[in-house]
């Protein structure tokens, strides 16, 4: 029988997925669902920044203790996939999934590994809701950027080429068992409050991860865009092995395909090296990197036969279709 952490953590694994730049420009300007963290929303009156700073500092109060990692693996935080480029591990408490929202016990604490430790970027809160129903009051104001997945539409993308899988999700679907007490709308929101993020506290993604990885300024991080952070995300150890295990993931790859997968990044890797080896600034270093990530992406299309690229997309686009990106 398939439980609800399964498709929990079918959910979480695609979206911890490197998604591509242009992936996600597509889907930059998706429907809002709720109208509730909208980008750019009204400036905050004095009364919801003071409660919003109130709050901010109520989390950082509640977590401070987790910046120490083994106190998280102490209280029953488990890390789900692997290290996102721009969103970190994700340590998460399997008795917090799903229960009403509470600021101060977050389901997911979010790290970074900078310099050989596991370094607390922020916090994220899951909350399960029924189609229809309101999406999370949240922090005050309007800036925190709650996004949605659908659950049951995942978990039938995810699970499509393994038929007596999929035929089981497909029953749990129709009998309303996919989620809990038919809650199937899965509705997250991050919170950056110990690492500075250039798009602000409450985006999905934290460009400025990367850098912090390769041991560069997390201001070079200012004006780029999705391709630079995520070639800078190249020179991080293990980088490219990460990269060939979320392809093969999702198109489920062969050995050949990921020994030329690998060869491409590292590759494109060796790029972004050779530019910061020659002229450590900004400028050229991010300009290296996204010809770099271009240049990968490119070799990963060609690499991918049309039905794994097809599985991606549909897999993605399962996983993205709800989202209320940070524009």
């Amino acid at each position: 029988m398939i439980r609800i952490p399964l498709l929990f953590l079918i959910l979480i694994a695609a979206a911890t997925i490197s998604l591509p730049a242009r992936a996600v420009a597509q889907h930059e300007h998706a429907a809002m669902d709720g109208g509730h963290g909208a980008h750019g929303a009204a400036p905050l009156s004095a009364r919801d920044s003071a409660e919003l700073a109130a709050q901010v500092q109520a989390v950082r109060a509640a977590t401070a203790r987790y910046r120490d990692h083994a106190s998280a693996v102490a209280d029953g935080y488990r890390r789900f996939g692997q290290e996102s480029p721009l969103m970190g591990e994700h340590w998460y408490r399997p008795d917090l999934v799903g229960r009403p929202l509470d600021l101060q016990h977050p389901s997911t604490l979010q790290y970074v590994n900078i310099g050989g430790r596991k370094v607390l970027a922020g916090v994220a809160y899951t909350v399960y809701r029924r189609p229809g129903d309101p999406v999370p009051a949240g922090f005050a104001g309007s800036a925190d950027a709650w996004h949605t997945h659908d659950i049951a539409h995942l978990a039938d993308a995810a699970t499509e080429d393994r038929p007596l899988l999929h035929g089981i999700v497909r029953r749990r679907i129709r009998n309303g068992r996919v989620g809990p007490e038919g809650r199937t709308l899965l509705t997250m929101v991050h919170a950056w409050v110990w690492l500075d993020n250039p798009d602000g506290m409450f985006a999905q993604e934290h460009r400025a991860l990367p850098y912090l990885r390769a041991g560069l300024p997390s201001t070079w991080a200012a004006g780029a865009d999705e391709a630079v952070a995520q070639g800078i995300a190249l020179l991080a150890p293990g980088a490219c092995a990460g990269e060939v295990r979320r392809t093969g993931q999702l198109a489920r790859t062969d050995g050949a395909q990921n020994r030329m997968l690998a060869s491409a990044c590292e590759q494109s890797a060796a790029r972004v090296r050779a530019a910061l080896a020659r002229r450590r600034e900004a400028a050229t270093v991010n300009a290296a990197a996204a010809r770099a990530w271009t240049g990968y992406e490119a070799a990963h299309d060609r690499i991918l036969r049309a039905d794994q690229r097809a599985r991606m997309q549909r897999i993605l686009g399962a996983a993205m279709e709800h989202d209320m990106m940070v524009m």
